[in-house]
């Protein structure tokens, strides 16, 4: 029942979705990413857009929140680079839940399936979340080592210049 409801007024949720994701971003970037419809002068834009629409499509058909995590991907590969803390880069599943209890007619009752599906959407995204986060404090772990590695090896470098050097001058 719900489902049929949704079918019925899936782009007036996807929408209202959309302006709710990228309303989070400061006023300059969201009216950007508003804006911009080109892909590649806005892949934020076009990124957001495409993963949200996936996942309001997968909603809508009942699928199971795992089977969405590379339309999940999409977004919060975006959002885990950015400043966001840990909630705010994944809450935004949540508003869909109030986005479709604001839209579904009044006499209907949004049932616990729907609410449990989309907490266990959160749960996905979180998951994927934490995964680019770790990617990166490993991308940066990496970058210090190999800076660190540089350092050293220059040090070394001196120092054996500087022993050369004393060689040469007490010949």
């Amino acid at each position: 029942m719900i489902a049929e409801e949704l079918e019925q007024c899936r782009q007036v949720v996807l929408d209202r979705w959309i302006d709710s994701v990228i309303n989070a971003y400061p006023d300059q970037t969201a009216t950007f990413l508003k804006e911009q419809p080109d892909r590649f002068a806005n892949p934020v834009g076009a990124s957001l857009r495409e993963g949200l629409a996936e996942i309001v499509d997968g909603v809508v058909a009942g699928t199971d929140p795992d089977d969405l995590r590379q339309a999940l991907d999409l977004v919060i590969r975006v959002r885990a680079v950015q400043e966001f803390t840990p909630a705010a880069a994944v809450g935004f599943i949540f508003d869909l839940k109030h986005i479709v209890r604001d839209l579904v007619a009044k006499g209907s009752e949004v049932s616990e399936e729907f609410d449990s599906s989309i907490d266990r959407l959160a749960l996905v995204a979180f998951e994927i979340y934490m995964s680019c986060r770790e990617q990166l404090w490993s991308i940066r772990a990496e970058e210090i080592r190999n800076q660190s590695l540089g350092i050293l090896e220059r040090m070394q470098a001196w120092r054996e210049q500087r022993v050369r050097e004393s060689e040469i001058a007490s010949e």
